[in-house]
């Protein structure tokens, strides 16, 4: 064999060692990119099979909202409520309405035996339960305007008083399999257009809702 041959040789075998290296190499990194992609995978896929049964709890332990919250309650309790909340309202008198947020918030306190009330307004100290606290703090954080509270009550009025009205409601929700809120402002809207609407906003405040059930 010539020197030029053995050359030759030497330099095919050199170019194989190097290619074969420089694949191992290749391999090795392409292994070592797949780990390096698969571990945040991996962890991702575990964090999210960890989160799925917490937003599981979480969503079924969001309490229920506004009148929606009497559906969870007994019949009796939740009519009962809805008749204090609504003798509530309808005790508030016209003068004392037509006056204002002042002269409303002080016939709360005189009703809750806060204060014994003042001029034409003096009533009896008396506890008339949580319900008119309720009405008391949504007037004063101006949640329910004296306007809609007035509307209710003449709406209340018009519909035959409270028990009629409950009645009505009662009739509804068990004929129709209706919600509350659906029931209430389908009867409140038998006294004029919107007033359904506006009955269910002034029951459905979480402060009412809180103190009248």
């Amino acid at each position: 064999m010539t020197v030029s041959s053995m050359s030759a040789d030497r330099s095919v075998k050199g170019t194989g060692r190097s290619g074969k290296r420089l694949r191992d190499v290749a391999a090795l990194t392409a292994a070592a990119v797949a780990l390096g992609m698969a571990a945040p995978l991996a962890s991702a896929t575990a964090a999210e099979r960890d989160a799925a049964p917490r937003l599981a709890v979480s969503a079924a332990a969001e309490p229920e909202t506004g009148l929606d919250a009497l559906e969870s309650l007994d019949e009796e309790t939740a009519f009962a409520g809805l008749e204090e909340a609504l003798q509530t309202v309808a005790d508030i008198p016209d003068e004392v309405l037509q006056q204002g947020q002042a002269a409303t918030e002080q016939w709360l306190r005189a009703r809750l035996g806060d204060t014994a009330g003042e001029g034409r307004f003096q009533t009896m100290k008396f506890d008339a339960g949580g319900c008119a606290r309720g009405i008391l703090l949504a007037v004063g954080s101006n949640i329910l305007a004296i306007g809609k509270i007035y509307k209710v009550k003449k709406a209340i009025d018009k519909l035959g008083g409270i028990k009629k009205v409950v009645k009505k409601i009662q009739d509804k929700k068990k004929r129709g399999k209706k919600s509350f809120k659906n029931a209430i402002m389908e009867v409140f809207e038998e006294s004029g257009t919107g007033i359904g609407a506006i009955a269910a906003e002034i029951l459905g405040v979480d402060q009412v809702i809180k103190n009248c059930w």
